[in-house]
């Protein structure tokens, strides 16, 4: 069994904790600090994902958390490995994203966000942690995202000619999004 990192003792307080919730939009609070999984509504995380901006919205259209996180079981080899692609992004329903350089000024949050998607993979019984395999596929999708949406020199992100998938990135509408996001889950669900 994987333990989960424990909260800072400064965050583990009855009243830190009892502060520590969002309200999403089915209604439900969900506690930040201590993530329950019967507190996770699929409906809430299409919902967020198709609303909220890969690469804190610096891309040449508006593309998705939710879209990035269909691509990515799509292209699974799975419905294991799609699965895990499909929620890989769901904490950020609960507590937004960071991009990478602020995460690694922050280790609190490193901690807060595995505890919420140790709930998010209890929830939906997949691998926790995720599989290697869910990294490989997010490192391709990055590069092909990168590609289409923001850059064709590669290289100044650090990104191989041969990594993106072969496949376009075409930006869906949100709507779009939640629609497709729920309709896969069901589907690999079954």
């Amino acid at each position: 069994m994987i333990e989960l990192a424990a909260l800072p003792e400064r965050l583990n307080k009855p009243e830190v904790i009892e502060k520590s919730w969002v309200v999403t939009l089915s209604g439900n609070r969900f506690s930040i600090l201590k993530p329950e999984p019967d507190a996770i509504r699929i409906e809430d995380i299409a919902c967020a994902l198709a609303r909220q901006a890969r690469f804190n919205g610096h891309t040449r259209f508006f593309y998705s958390v939710g879209q990035h996180s269909c691509l990515g079981a799509q292209v699974s080899p799975t419905k294991e490995v799609a699965l895990q692609m499909l929620f890989h992004d769901a904490t950020e329903t609960y507590i937004g994203d960071l991009v990478s350089p602020v995460k690694a000024l922050l280790p609190d949050f490193e901690i807060i966000e595995s505890r919420i998607h140790w709930a998010i993979s209890k929830k939906f019984n997949l691998e926790f942690p995720a599989p290697k395999i869910v990294k490989q596929i997010d490192r391709r999708l990055l590069a092909t995202e990168v590609r289409d949406l923001i850059t064709k020199d590669l290289k100044s992100w650090g990104i191989r000619e041969d990594e993106p998938f072969d496949f376009p990135i075409i930006p869906w509408q949100p709507e779009v999004t939640e629609a497709r996001f729920l309709e896969l889950a069901r589907e690999l669900m079954k």
